[in-house]
């Protein structure tokens, strides 16, 4: 398979007496009820990897957020990234389950749920790849290419600014999400590539996604890039001081320079044993909440 999964448990020791685990398995259920897809093969589902790639905590925010990440794969390669967190309702005894989704694929994806879930992921389009100027040739070894990954994700540079205008630095985690070494080049021509996270300095929650990728086209291998963001807040990212990324809110839930390959959702409230209390569904104008009736 020749695939590396690195599993990076860089998250604060737990607070609430063995919360995560407690709920994985809840988060485990919401991912695997996703069926991705590729839009040239809507009958052939995207590869989920049932353990988290990334697991954070946020204590800072909503009273103390916990989640981790999936990863959906094509042919090898991520192609969709899920992250599945939660914190504590504000009247109900438990936890508000959120859905946070970005295409990564350069085509564009289906995405079906179950017919009772409460909201929808359509992704518009494919998340497009661009060349890395001045970036050096690929290595022939895939060592060589793990080691120039890392050094050129390093180059990005960002800040998000919350709700308020407070401005918040991001910082690279500088080993990757997911790595594919191997992820078939003939029908991707990818031969080598890294999913890489900026995070904010208020915890581990990643806020922009970096795609690093060694492409082989026409006879000739460079490497490529794409950002994504996985914030609801205006976001910066800056290479070698230039801008190179910026997601602005832009009036309710669009956004500027970016299509529409991300959402965000709340999906239900559950107890810490995982019990059903209530389900949302998010509009263009709020949630709504619907308790679940103990029988």
């Amino acid at each position: 398979m020749g695939i590396l999964c690195l599993s990076l448990l860089l998250a604060a020791p737990d607070p609430d007496d063995g919360l995560a685990k407690k709920m994985l398995p809840v988060y485990q259920k919401d991912a695997a009820a996703y069926s991705i897809a590729a839009a040239s093969d809507p009958k052939k589902p995207l590869e989920l990897k049932k353990e988290p790639v990334f697991e954070w905590a946020n204590p800072t925010r909503a009273g103390h957020q916990q989640g981790v990440v999936f990863v959906w794969l094509r042919d090898g390669r991520p192609a969709a990234l899920g992250c599945v967190f939660s914190y504590p309702h504000h009247k109900l005894e438990g936890r508000v389950i959120m859905h946070e989704l970005h295409a990564l694929d350069p085509e564009k994806l289906v995405v079906t749920r179950p017919k009772d879930a409460p909201n929808e992921w359509k992704p518009e389009a494919g998340l497009e790849r661009k060349e890395l100027p001045d970036a050096p040739a690929p290595a022939d070894t895939a060592a060589g290419r793990l080691l120039q990954l890392k050094k050129l994700a390093a180059e990005f540079t960002g800040y998000s600014v919350d709700k308020d205008g407070k401005k918040w630095d991001l910082r690279l985690l500088p080993t990757p999400l997911y790595r594919y070494p191997a992820a078939a080049p003939k029908q991707t021509g990818v031969i080598d590539g890294g999913l890489f996270a900026l995070v904010s300095n208020a915890g581990t929650d990643p806020e922009v996604l970096l795609v690093v990728e060694a492409r082989e086209e026409k006879g000739k291998v460079r490497w490529e890039y794409a950002c994504g963001r996985f914030s609801d807040w205006e976001l910066r990212v800056q290479r070698k001081d230039k801008e190179v990324f910026a997601s602005v809110p832009d009036g309710g839930n669009t956004f500027t320079g970016t299509p529409q390959v991300y959402r965000i959702y709340p999906e239900k409230v559950v107890s810490l044993e995982g019990k059903l209390l209530a389900r949302i569904r998010q509009t263009a104008t709020g949630r709504e909440l619907t308790p679940v009736e103990d029988k």
